[in-house]
């Protein structure tokens, strides 16, 4: 069973050293079954969780970080910002539904997405990772911080009994042998083991994406993995991740990770109806003209459609048997009127659409900006 407290490897990848390419999981000095393996490493107590990080870590961290209130703060190694960066809550609330977004299968190789046209987009938000849409896939770099054993065996350190369910002992004066666990299912994941399940799941999917050496090359060019990390050291991270996991790191890392690569559109249409946040996952339009081309794009091509039908109705009348016929001339009416009405009243309808949405974004946007102001504590921005 894999030790809550220690690093999933042991190899250090940010120290730019060149690893063996022949070296073995018994024969190097960084693998898992190094005969000199570091002792399980404690996690610290509950007043020191989360204290300021030290000199080395601090220099894996980003420059900044945006807050919820959109206020900018330097980053520092705290729960807040553990959460913020490596959890994935958008897609936890929707595990359920997972299934009609994606297979439950690892990413595909760098390469391979080349091979259905899509180009990688960085995006530096956990919950973007790995979402594809037409012609691009959202990628999120390793963080500099995870590659860091230190990280692991100071932050993400857990006792295992700490998520387990408590006894509970029988009702005489007397305590059986055995505790007899409650039928209730156990307490809820602390906060350090959903974290590490998290990032063990995102270091897993990059096991699937850099697979061979062109990927790996791919992704430097990309700037998905530090400069440090080479090839060979690479191939052992990869081994000392899986081997430390025995074989079960599904049963390891976050639930949202079962699934590789999640389809955009069935997830806007999964929050625009299950969980109805009007944008959606990701607002698909970045400009109102960009709303107009998808839908009118659409439209033209059904009425396109609809004059073929109409021409075809046209050539019908010049024959000598449809004219006489009751059920041809029925149809011919009704699909006429609903050629002259249908574009019309989808069009209304588009209209509509767009005004309510311009003025939802309208009133947010000035309520937002009231709410900003107050917060910055700026009463007028007329100049004095």
């Amino acid at each position: 069973m894999v030790n809550q407290h220690t690093s999933p490897f042991k190899i250090n990848l940010l120290n730019g050293l060149e690893a063996e390419e022949h070296a073995g999981p018994s024969s190097s000095s960084h693998g898992v079954f190094s005969a000199a393996a570091a002792p399980a490493a404690a996690a610290p107590p509950l007043e020191k969780q989360f204290s300021p990080a030290s000199a080395n870590l601090s220099t894996l961290l980003p420059a900044s970080r945006r807050t919820k209130d959109d206020d900018i703060k330097a980053s520092t190694l705290d729960l807040e910002y553990l959460r913020e960066e490596l959890c994935t809550k958008r897609l936890d609330v929707i595990l359920n539904r997972l299934w009609m977004v994606g297979r439950p299968m690892p990413p595909r190789p760098l390469h391979y997405q080349r091979l259905l046209s899509r180009e990688v987009f960085v995006t530096e938000r956990m919950d973007m990772h790995l979402v594809w849409t037409e012609g691009r896939i959202f990628v999120k770099p390793i963080p500099r911080l995870l590659l860091a054993t230190e990280f692991w065996t100071d932050y993400l350190a857990c006792d295992q009994a700490c998520c387990a369910p408590v006894p509970r002992w029988g009702t005489g004066f007397s305590q059986p042998a055995q505790p007899k666990w409650p039928a209730s299912p156990p307490r809820p994941e602390c906060d350090r083991r959903r974290i590490r399940r998290s990032c063990l799941g995102f270091l897993f999917s990059y096991t699937a994406l850099i697979a061979y050496e062109s990927d790996f090359k791919e992704a430097k060019n990309l700037h998905l993995v530090p400069r440090e990390v080479k090839w060979s050291a690479w191939r052992i991270f990869v081994r000392e991740l899986l081997d430390e996991t025995e074989g079960k790191i599904y049963q390891k890392v976050s639930k949202r990770f079962l699934y590789g690569e999640l389809r955009l559109s069935r997830l806007n249409k999964i929050y625009i109806f299950a969980r109805r946040v009007p944008r959606g996952y990701m607002n698909r339009w970045s400009r109102y003209s960009g709303f107009f081309k998808e839908n009118l794009t659409w439209l033209a091509s059904v009425v396109g459609y609809v004059a073929i039908i109409l021409t075809a109705l046209q050539v019908g009348l010049t024959t000598k048997s449809l004219p006489e016929n009751d059920s041809f001339q029925t149809f011919s009416t009704g699909f006429t009127i609903f050629s002259l009405v249908g574009p019309i009243g989808v069009l209304l309808l588009l209209i509509v659409y767009f005004l309510a949405v311009f003025t939802a974004n309208w009133l947010a946007t000035e309520s937002f900006e009231k709410q900003r102001m107050d917060m910055m504590h700026i009463d007028s921005l007329t100049e004095e």
